[in-house]
Protein backbone atom coordinates (compact mmCIF):
# COMPACT_ATOMS: atom_id res chain seq x y z
CA UNK A 1 0.00 0.00 0.00
CA UNK A 2 2.76 2.46 0.97
CA UNK A 3 4.66 1.58 -2.19
CA UNK A 4 1.62 2.30 -4.33
CA UNK A 5 1.12 5.64 -2.57
CA UNK A 6 4.76 6.45 -3.27
CA UNK A 7 4.49 5.48 -6.96
CA UNK A 8 1.31 7.54 -7.35
CA UNK A 9 2.49 10.47 -5.23
CA UNK A 10 2.41 12.97 -8.08
CA UNK A 11 -1.10 11.91 -9.11
CA UNK A 12 -2.34 11.93 -5.50
CA UNK A 13 -0.92 15.43 -4.95
CA UNK A 14 -2.64 16.63 -8.12
CA UNK A 15 -5.97 15.20 -6.91
CA UNK A 16 -5.39 16.84 -3.51
CA UNK A 17 -4.82 20.28 -5.03
CA UNK A 18 -7.97 19.93 -7.17
CA UNK A 19 -10.13 18.82 -4.23
CA UNK A 20 -8.71 21.44 -1.84
CA UNK A 21 -9.12 24.22 -4.41
CA UNK A 22 -12.74 23.30 -4.99
CA UNK A 23 -13.64 23.06 -1.29
CA UNK A 24 -11.85 26.22 -0.18
CA UNK A 25 -13.24 28.04 -3.19
CA UNK A 26 -16.76 27.05 -2.20
CA UNK A 27 -16.11 28.14 1.39
CA UNK A 28 -14.88 31.52 0.17
CA UNK A 29 -18.05 31.96 -1.85
CA UNK A 30 -20.22 30.90 1.11
CA UNK A 31 -18.53 33.48 3.35
CA UNK A 32 -19.93 36.18 1.08
CA UNK A 33 -23.41 35.20 2.24
CA UNK A 34 -22.96 33.33 5.55
CA UNK A 35 -21.34 34.74 8.67
CA UNK A 36 -19.17 32.72 11.07
CA UNK A 37 -21.80 33.31 13.73
CA UNK A 38 -23.86 30.47 12.28
CA UNK A 39 -21.17 28.10 13.55
CA UNK A 40 -21.71 29.21 17.12
CA UNK A 41 -18.63 31.36 17.36
CA UNK A 42 -19.07 35.06 18.01
CA UNK A 43 -16.43 37.70 18.28
CA UNK A 44 -13.01 36.05 18.33
CA UNK A 45 -13.50 32.91 16.24
CA UNK A 46 -9.85 32.27 15.25
CA UNK A 47 -9.71 28.94 17.09
CA UNK A 48 -12.80 27.71 15.29
CA UNK A 49 -11.37 28.74 11.93
CA UNK A 50 -8.09 26.90 12.58
CA UNK A 51 -9.88 23.70 13.63
CA UNK A 52 -12.20 23.86 10.65
CA UNK A 53 -9.27 24.52 8.31
CA UNK A 54 -7.37 21.49 9.68
CA UNK A 55 -10.41 19.21 9.40
CA UNK A 56 -10.98 20.25 5.80
CA UNK A 57 -7.29 19.81 4.97
CA UNK A 58 -7.17 16.31 6.48
CA UNK A 59 -10.38 15.40 4.66
CA UNK A 60 -8.88 16.54 1.36
CA UNK A 61 -5.77 14.42 1.98
CA UNK A 62 -7.84 11.34 2.85
CA UNK A 63 -10.06 11.73 -0.22
CA UNK A 64 -7.01 12.21 -2.47
CA UNK A 65 -5.36 9.09 -1.02
CA UNK A 66 -8.49 7.00 -1.54
CA UNK A 67 -8.83 8.37 -5.06
CA UNK A 68 -5.18 7.73 -5.89
CA UNK A 69 -4.97 4.22 -4.40
CA UNK A 70 -8.36 2.65 -5.10
CA UNK A 71 -9.68 4.55 -8.12
CA UNK A 72 -6.59 4.84 -10.30
CA UNK A 73 -7.02 1.62 -12.28
CA UNK A 74 -7.43 3.13 -15.73
CA UNK A 75 -6.10 6.11 -17.64
CA UNK A 76 -6.99 7.47 -21.07
CA UNK A 77 -3.79 8.40 -22.85
CA UNK A 78 -5.25 9.74 -26.08
CA UNK A 79 -8.77 10.43 -27.27
CA UNK A 80 -8.77 11.91 -30.77
CA UNK A 81 -11.27 11.33 -33.56
CA UNK A 82 -11.50 7.53 -33.94
CA UNK A 83 -8.41 6.88 -31.81
CA UNK A 84 -8.76 5.93 -28.15
CA UNK A 85 -5.70 4.69 -26.25
CA UNK A 86 -6.19 3.42 -22.70
CA UNK A 87 -3.84 1.97 -20.09
CA UNK A 88 -5.41 -0.10 -17.33
CA UNK A 89 -4.62 -2.72 -14.73
CA UNK A 90 -6.11 -6.10 -15.46
CA UNK A 91 -5.64 -9.71 -16.51
CA UNK A 92 -4.96 -10.08 -20.24
CA UNK A 93 -5.75 -13.79 -20.18
CA UNK A 94 -9.25 -13.16 -18.86
CA UNK A 95 -9.80 -10.87 -21.83
CA UNK A 96 -8.23 -13.45 -24.17
CA UNK A 97 -10.37 -16.33 -22.93
CA UNK A 98 -13.82 -14.91 -22.10
CA UNK A 99 -16.64 -17.20 -20.96
CA UNK A 100 -19.11 -15.51 -23.31
CA UNK A 101 -19.14 -13.25 -26.32
CA UNK A 102 -18.68 -9.55 -25.56
CA UNK A 103 -17.61 -8.13 -28.90
CA UNK A 104 -14.86 -8.67 -31.45
CA UNK A 105 -11.40 -8.21 -29.94
CA UNK A 106 -7.80 -8.71 -30.97
CA UNK A 107 -5.34 -9.86 -28.31
CA UNK A 108 -1.59 -9.65 -28.97
CA UNK A 109 0.68 -12.37 -27.60
CA UNK A 110 4.44 -12.05 -28.00
CA UNK A 111 6.10 -15.28 -29.17
CA UNK A 112 9.48 -16.33 -30.51
CA UNK A 113 10.31 -16.00 -34.18
CA UNK A 114 9.94 -19.76 -34.75
CA UNK A 115 6.42 -19.76 -33.32
CA UNK A 116 7.15 -22.68 -31.00
CA UNK A 117 4.19 -24.27 -29.22
CA UNK A 118 5.81 -26.59 -26.67
CA UNK A 119 5.79 -25.42 -23.07
CA UNK A 120 8.69 -26.69 -20.98
CA UNK A 121 11.63 -25.26 -19.11
CA UNK A 122 13.95 -25.64 -22.11
CA UNK A 123 11.84 -23.85 -24.68
CA UNK A 124 8.85 -21.79 -23.51
CA UNK A 125 8.59 -21.02 -19.81
CA UNK A 126 5.21 -21.77 -18.30
CA UNK A 127 5.02 -18.40 -16.49
CA UNK A 128 5.72 -16.31 -19.60
CA UNK A 129 2.75 -14.80 -21.42
CA UNK A 130 3.51 -17.07 -24.37
CA UNK A 131 3.53 -20.08 -22.05
CA UNK A 132 0.33 -19.07 -20.24
CA UNK A 133 -1.42 -18.57 -23.57
CA UNK A 134 -0.38 -22.03 -24.78
CA UNK A 135 -1.45 -23.72 -21.57
CA UNK A 136 -4.92 -22.26 -22.02
CA UNK A 137 -5.16 -22.71 -25.80
CA UNK A 138 -3.55 -26.13 -26.19
CA UNK A 139 -5.30 -28.92 -24.31
CA UNK A 140 -3.49 -31.89 -25.88
CA UNK A 141 -1.19 -32.92 -28.72
CA UNK A 142 -4.03 -32.82 -31.24
CA UNK A 143 -4.85 -29.22 -30.25
CA UNK A 144 -1.16 -28.34 -30.55
CA UNK A 145 -1.06 -29.76 -34.07
CA UNK A 146 -4.14 -27.75 -35.01
CA UNK A 147 -2.46 -24.61 -33.65
CA UNK A 148 0.75 -25.37 -35.58
CA UNK A 149 -1.27 -25.83 -38.75
CA UNK A 150 -3.18 -22.59 -38.17
CA UNK A 151 0.08 -20.68 -37.59
CA UNK A 152 1.64 -22.09 -40.79
CA UNK A 153 -1.52 -21.34 -42.77
CA UNK A 154 -1.68 -17.74 -41.53
CA UNK A 155 1.98 -17.06 -42.31
CA UNK A 156 1.72 -18.68 -45.74
CA UNK A 157 -1.43 -16.73 -46.56
CA UNK A 158 0.58 -13.50 -46.55
CA UNK A 159 3.66 -15.17 -48.06
CA UNK A 160 5.87 -14.24 -45.14
CA UNK A 161 9.39 -15.48 -45.88
CA UNK A 162 11.40 -17.57 -43.47
CA UNK A 163 14.85 -19.03 -43.08
CA UNK A 164 15.52 -22.61 -42.12
CA UNK A 165 18.11 -22.70 -39.37
CA UNK A 166 20.19 -25.69 -38.31
CA UNK A 167 20.01 -27.73 -35.18
CA UNK A 168 23.42 -26.27 -34.35
CA UNK A 169 21.70 -22.85 -34.21
CA UNK A 170 18.86 -24.06 -31.99
CA UNK A 171 19.01 -27.40 -30.28
CA UNK A 172 15.28 -27.80 -29.69
CA UNK A 173 11.97 -26.77 -31.25
CA UNK A 174 10.98 -25.55 -34.70
CA UNK A 175 13.62 -24.56 -37.23
CA UNK A 176 11.68 -22.17 -39.46
CA UNK A 177 12.55 -18.66 -38.30
CA UNK A 178 10.41 -15.75 -39.47
CA UNK A 179 11.30 -12.05 -39.63
CA UNK A 180 10.95 -9.84 -36.57
CA UNK A 181 7.42 -8.48 -36.28
CA UNK A 182 5.76 -11.27 -38.28
CA UNK A 183 2.18 -11.92 -37.18
CA UNK A 184 0.24 -15.18 -37.20
CA UNK A 185 -3.50 -14.59 -36.94
CA UNK A 186 -5.28 -17.29 -34.92
CA UNK A 187 -9.00 -17.54 -34.21
CA UNK A 188 -9.97 -17.93 -30.59
CA UNK A 189 -13.42 -18.31 -29.06
CA UNK A 190 -16.22 -15.85 -28.28
CA UNK A 191 -15.08 -13.17 -30.70
CA UNK A 192 -11.35 -13.27 -29.87
CA UNK A 193 -8.64 -13.19 -32.53
CA UNK A 194 -5.02 -13.66 -31.46
CA UNK A 195 -2.16 -11.85 -33.12
CA UNK A 196 0.91 -13.96 -32.33
CA UNK A 197 3.77 -11.49 -32.69
CA UNK A 198 7.30 -12.71 -33.50
CA UNK A 199 9.43 -10.80 -31.00
CA UNK A 200 12.37 -12.90 -29.76
CA UNK A 201 15.12 -15.00 -31.31
CA UNK A 202 16.47 -18.14 -29.65
CA UNK A 203 20.16 -18.98 -29.54
CA UNK A 204 21.54 -22.52 -29.61
CA UNK A 205 20.56 -23.11 -25.99
CA UNK A 206 17.02 -21.78 -26.56
CA UNK A 207 17.70 -18.56 -24.66
CA UNK A 208 15.47 -15.74 -25.92
CA UNK A 209 16.99 -12.46 -27.05
CA UNK A 210 15.55 -9.11 -28.18
CA UNK A 211 17.27 -5.74 -27.84
CA UNK A 212 15.56 -2.38 -27.42
CA UNK A 213 15.82 -1.43 -31.07
CA UNK A 214 14.19 -4.71 -32.10
CA UNK A 215 11.47 -4.20 -29.52
CA UNK A 216 10.56 -0.82 -31.01
CA UNK A 217 10.74 -2.13 -34.59
CA UNK A 218 8.54 -5.10 -33.70
CA UNK A 219 5.77 -2.96 -32.19
CA UNK A 220 5.78 -0.58 -35.13
CA UNK A 221 5.36 -3.53 -37.51
CA UNK A 222 2.51 -4.81 -35.35
CA UNK A 223 0.64 -1.52 -35.67
CA UNK A 224 1.15 -1.48 -39.44
CA UNK A 225 -0.21 -5.03 -39.63
CA UNK A 226 -3.18 -4.07 -37.48
CA UNK A 227 -3.93 -1.12 -39.75
CA UNK A 228 -4.11 -3.50 -42.73
CA UNK A 229 -5.87 -6.44 -41.09
CA UNK A 230 -7.42 -5.29 -37.79
CA UNK A 231 -10.72 -4.21 -39.35
CA UNK A 232 -11.35 -1.68 -36.58
CA UNK A 233 -11.65 -4.26 -33.82
CA UNK A 234 -10.56 -3.33 -30.29
CA UNK A 235 -6.87 -4.08 -29.78
CA UNK A 236 -5.41 -5.41 -26.52
CA UNK A 237 -1.70 -5.68 -25.83
CA UNK A 238 0.69 -5.50 -22.90
CA UNK A 239 4.24 -4.32 -22.08
CA UNK A 240 6.20 -7.17 -23.66
CA UNK A 241 9.75 -8.40 -23.30
CA UNK A 242 10.25 -7.76 -19.58
CA UNK A 243 10.89 -11.34 -18.48
CA UNK A 244 12.61 -13.90 -20.66
CA UNK A 245 13.10 -11.72 -23.75
CA UNK A 246 16.08 -9.91 -22.24
CA UNK A 247 15.32 -6.56 -23.82
CA UNK A 248 17.02 -4.77 -20.96
CA UNK A 249 13.79 -2.88 -20.29
CA UNK A 250 12.27 -2.69 -16.84
CA UNK A 251 8.51 -3.20 -16.54
CA UNK A 252 8.02 0.56 -16.27
CA UNK A 253 10.32 1.26 -19.23
CA UNK A 254 8.48 -1.32 -21.35
CA UNK A 255 5.17 0.34 -20.47
CA UNK A 256 6.48 3.83 -21.26
CA UNK A 257 7.89 2.60 -24.57
CA UNK A 258 4.64 0.86 -25.52
CA UNK A 259 2.58 3.94 -24.68
CA UNK A 260 4.89 6.21 -26.66
CA UNK A 261 4.81 3.95 -29.70
CA UNK A 262 1.01 3.67 -29.66
CA UNK A 263 0.72 7.45 -29.53
CA UNK A 264 3.08 8.06 -32.45
CA UNK A 265 1.34 5.25 -34.39
CA UNK A 266 -2.15 6.65 -33.91
CA UNK A 267 -2.65 6.88 -37.66
CA UNK A 268 -2.66 3.06 -37.72
CA UNK A 269 -4.90 2.62 -34.67
CA UNK A 270 -8.36 3.82 -35.70
CA UNK A 271 -10.06 2.03 -32.81
CA UNK A 272 -9.78 1.53 -29.09
CA UNK A 273 -6.35 0.28 -28.07
CA UNK A 274 -5.97 -0.97 -24.51
CA UNK A 275 -2.60 -1.61 -22.90
CA UNK A 276 -3.05 -4.06 -20.04
CA UNK A 277 -0.69 -3.85 -17.07
CA UNK A 278 -0.75 -6.94 -14.89
CA UNK A 279 -2.84 -6.04 -11.86
CA UNK A 280 -0.31 -7.82 -9.65
CA UNK A 281 2.10 -4.98 -10.51
CA UNK A 282 -0.10 -2.19 -9.11
CA UNK A 283 2.35 -1.51 -6.29
CA UNK A 284 5.30 -1.54 -8.66
CA UNK A 285 4.12 0.33 -11.76
CA UNK A 286 2.12 3.54 -11.76
CA UNK A 287 -0.04 4.24 -14.80
CA UNK A 288 -1.21 7.66 -13.64
CA UNK A 289 2.01 9.50 -14.49
CA UNK A 290 1.99 8.54 -18.17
Amino acid sequence: MLLRIKNNAKYIFTRFTIIASMIFGLISIMQMFVDWDVLGEKGNNTKCKIILFCLILVSCIVIALIWGVFFSNSRSILVEDEVHIVVKYGDLLKIAFPKKYSGEKIVVIAVNRCFDTIVDQDLIKADSMHGQFLRRFVADDAARQRLDDAIDSSLQEFEIPYETINRSDKRYGKLKRYPLGSVARINGENGITFFLLALTSFDRDCVAHCNRHEYVECLLKLFEYYDAHGQGRDLYLYPMGTKMARTGLSKKEALDTTVTLTKISKEYLKSKTTIIVDRRNKNEISIMDL
